[in-house]
């Protein structure tokens, strides 16, 4: 069965768009294509002030707005690839979080209409609310995805490097023994202090971090805050790590001249990696033998040099050497998600998210 999947995280990169081939387990699971939209600076702004400051009508604008984007880039998609749109099942759409809180709400916006009017296609969104009224946090929900598609690869742990950094441990194909959480700011933090001191919108490959060394003083100051510390289950997102983690952390030691700009984004791109690395030993059974990356951020080439310093022994490989493109796995596993959606098929894993039982995620939106 083929199913779309479309992501747009807490990085604010852009809108990946995932066609994606599988059973409703994941067996014989395949990324057919995918493709990254990048939004546009002044989109990507309106986003982050709606999500930090944003009133009732603001939200409900930038609903509408984002509903028509979607729906305009799936359809260049189906156009350029020339998809048979009767060959797909459903479309999975994880919409922009815009808020999250752990077992008392979350909302992503997007809304799905005028992508079910514009390709005739069954549209399954909102996924997270279901969890949370289930008394779980709402997140994570990609480890579901991680254990259908990886479980007979266990031990192994999917370490996804997006906005936020969040690992998935499949220990073994026992679904009860999977440990998954956020772990900490990753691209968030890294793009908002190459946007701040470089005036570029990402570190590309690391090249800015490997300029600079590592501050003893900025690490440990980093590394104090209490997130890191608690215990799983728990998520993160832009109220623990956005903008105002970003502007203490350049008030504190860069506008107050205790360091350099070079020092400062490599002190922080360690900071990342020393974050997983720390995670691994204090919240896993063992250090894991392999170690999958994921997202942008595996991209990003002083940050994944950290992590091997850091794991020693640890294996590290790509989600691309498992036939799953980096930058499309958030959306494949949303594609998959709408898959068992549509044919009434439960998803996620109670003890990494909290909720009391699995259950049937989101709303679907007819194509008709």
């Amino acid at each position: 069965m083929k199913a779309i999947g479309i992501m747009s995280g807490t990085s604010l990169d852009g809108i990946t768009v995932s066609l994606i081939e599988s059973g409703l387990n994941g067996e014989d699971f395949k990324v057919l294509n995918y493709k990254t939209y990048p939004f546009e600076e002044s989109f990507k702004d309106l986003i982050q002030d709606v999500s930090e400051k944003g009133t009732t009508k603001d939200i409900s604008n930038l609903h509408y707005k984002l509903g028509k984007l979607y729906a305009e880039v799936v359809s260049e998609f189906i156009k350029d690839l020339e998809i048979d749109t009767s060959s797909i099942e459903v479309i999975g759409l994880h919409g922009q979080t815009i808020y999250h809180e752990d077992r008392v709400s979350t909302l992503q916006i997007g809304e799905p209409s005028y992508l079910a009017v514009e390709t005739h296609i069954d549209v399954v969104s909102n996924f997270r609310a279901k969890d949370i009224a289930l008394s779980g946090n709402g997140a994570p929900l990609i480890p579901y995805f991680d254990y259908l598609v990886f479980k007979d690869f266990a031990p192994i742990v999917l370490q996804n490097l997006g906005g936020i950094s969040n690992l998935t441990f499949v220990k073994d194909k026992d679904i009860n023994n999977v440990i998954a959480f956020d772990i900490g700011p990753s691209n968030m933090l890294l793009d908002g202090l190459s946007k701040a001191l470089f005036d570029v919108p990402y570190d590309e490959d690391g090249k800015l971090a490997s300029n600079g060394k590592i501050n003893d003083e900025v690490l440990s100051y980093l590394l104090s805050h209490p997130y890191l510390k608690r215990n799983p289950p728990k998520s993160a997102g832009r109220n623990e790590f956005g903008d105002e983690f970003l502007k203490e952390i350049l008030n504190e030691f860069y506008y107050s001249n205790k360091i350099n700009k070079f020092d400062l984004i490599a002190t922080a791109n360690f900071f990342v990696a020393y974050s997983i690395y720390d995670a691994y030993k204090r919240f896993l059974d063992e250090v894991p033998p392999v170690v999958v990356l994921s997202g942008g951020g595996s991209k990003n080439r002083t940050l994944v040099s950290n992590l091997k310093k850091l794991l020693g022994n640890t294996e590290l490989k790509f989600s691309d050497d498992f036939g799953i493109p980096s930058e499309s796995k958030e959306a494949s596993a949303f594609a998959l998600y709408a898959l068992r959606t549509k044919y009434r098929k439960k998803c996620g894993i109670p003890t990494t998210t909290g909720a009391k039982d699995m259950s049937i995620w989101g709303c679907i939106t007819y194509g008709e």
